[in-house]
């Protein structure tokens, strides 16, 4: 394929991912769980490695992008655009019944790449011990979408029908860098988070004649600079071959990231009324009286600090298997808007694999796919009154896309099978399927002599 004709399918593929963001304005989910907190975090792993546990502190690849700890960036060996979608299915279950919810969204997009050209690197006499390498993301971190009501009886014996409803979300997009000398990488990502959560509670006296309701709704939007700093030491095993000491192929990999956490500004809206349709000039225009009404708002909040750490042992074209631990401080976060909310501590321990048969093989097309297996437990930062744990597994698959002309690009697809419960809550069994596309190219930054 020429050069033109790659640049163009990268140029589509852009405009096309560009086009479908703005699936991510409104976060298509159903869960009870949102309510709390920014409602449910999302998974920061790209699809290739959800499949293994979503390890993150100690992997890296030459192929795909790593966001988790940015100091994976200099390991990155070509330039890769990625981008994924996922599919889940919910069953929520509890005292009063059962419920089954289907839901999907764009996932992520990224870009990363050396920041000079692996065919320029190759053809140099003079190997240089440095790496750059460069990232540029936009993802989201946490979704609320819940409807359900609940009823409720006061001390008098009175019947109190409770609605409540959330949507929403927060976003991030950040710039990565990372720079490696030999087996060392250091890197940082910094960027700005930001979305709007809206929320209504409506509380209706049914055993009242012509009673006021409450209804109760809260707007917030938030924006923060955010980063995170990471660290990656591989250790390379080494054997005697033609009577020299030289890599094996076998690599040792130790991980790890963090961030103090950061302040975060809230602009906030609040309007609390209570209303009677029976005393107002019509149901259209019912009877009013506002206990609160406050807008644009301007206040500060925190997001936690969090800490992750992993090992990873790898053998280069065959697989490879790793360790990770994630603790984030969520009792450090403070949400203005709602200050009375506290959230727990959480942590996340997770372990997973990988393997290809073949990598190299030419007769048989599923010895060169990559077969991924992991499993994860943690616990849920909205614990504060309650134990909440999810435990899952996991498992994925890449499929090469083999050019004679092109490096090779991936089809990643990821299944998570797993459960969030806890003592006396609603239980969410889920099951999600994420499918990811990854495209490498080695022309970027490409230095061409002419003789």
């Amino acid at each position: 394929m020429s050069n033109y004709r790659s640049r163009k399918l990268w140029v589509l593929a852009c405009l096309l991912i560009g086009v479908t963001t703005c699936s991510f304005a409104q976060p298509k989910i159903n869960s009870p769980f949102s309510r709390i907190g920014l409602g449910d975090l999302v998974n920061p792993a790209f699809s290739h490695a959800r499949g293994m546990g979503s390890l993150g502190a100690a992997y890296n690849d030459p192929f795909h992008i790593n966001t988790i700890n940015p100091a994976s960036y200099a390991f990155l060996g070509l330039t890769a655009f990625d981008v994924g979608l996922n599919v889940k299915r919910t069953n929520l279950s509890g005292t009063e019944g059962s419920q089954t919810i289907y839901t999907g969204n764009l996932d992520y997009i990224s870009l990363a790449f050396p920041t000079k050209n692996p065919k320029n690197r190759a053809a140099n006499p003079i190997k240089s011990p440095w790496y750059w390498g460069m990232n540029l993301s936009f993802l989201p971190f946490s979704n609320v979408g819940y409807r359900f009501v609940s009823q409720d009886q006061t001390p008098e014996g009175e019947v109190v029908n409770s609605e409540f409803e959330g949507t929403g979300g927060t976003f991030k997009v950040h710039w990565g860098n990372a720079v490696r000398y030999k087996n060392f990488s250091a890197g940082f990502n910094f960027g700005y988070l930001f979305g709007k959560i809206s929320t209504d509670q409506i509380n209706i006296y049914e055993t009242l004649d012509a009673a006021y309701f409450n209804d109760f709704s809260d707007e917030f939007s938030i924006g923060s600079v955010i980063w995170n700093l990471g660290l990656q030491y591989r250790y390379a095993f080494k054997s005697i071959k033609d009577g020299e000491l030289r890599n094996n192929g076998k690599f040792l990999t130790f991980g790890v990231y963090g961030n103090s956490g950061n302040n975060v500004n809230f602009n906030a809206s609040q309007l609390k009324e209570r209303v009677n349709a029976v005393y107002g000039a019509s149901s259209a225009n019912p009877l009013r009286d506002t206990i609160v009404d406050i807008q644009d708002t301007r206040l500060e909040g925190k997001l936690p600090a969090d800490f992750g750490v992993g090992i990873y042992y790898e053998k280069v074209n065959r697989g490879g298997v790793g360790l990770d631990f994630k603790t984030t401080a969520w009792s450090n976060y403070r949400n203005p808007v709602r200050p009375s909310e506290r959230l727990s501590n959480s942590w996340r321990l997770a372990a997973g694999g990988n393997i290809t048969p073949d990598f190299n093989s030419i007769g048989s097309f599923w010895k060169r796919i990559n077969y991924q297996a992991g499993l994860y437990y943690g616990k849920d930062p909205r614990s504060f009154d309650k134990s909440l744990t999810d435990l899952g597994v996991t498992f994925g698959m890449r499929l090469p896309v083999i050019s004679r002309q092109r490096p090779p690009s991936f089809i990643n697809f990821a299944l998570e099978i797993g459960q969030l419960s806890g003592n006396n809550t609603i239980k969410e069994t889920y099951g999600r399927i994420t499918v990811g596309f990854t495209l490498n190219n080695n022309d970027w930054f490409l230095k061409r002599k002419f003789y």
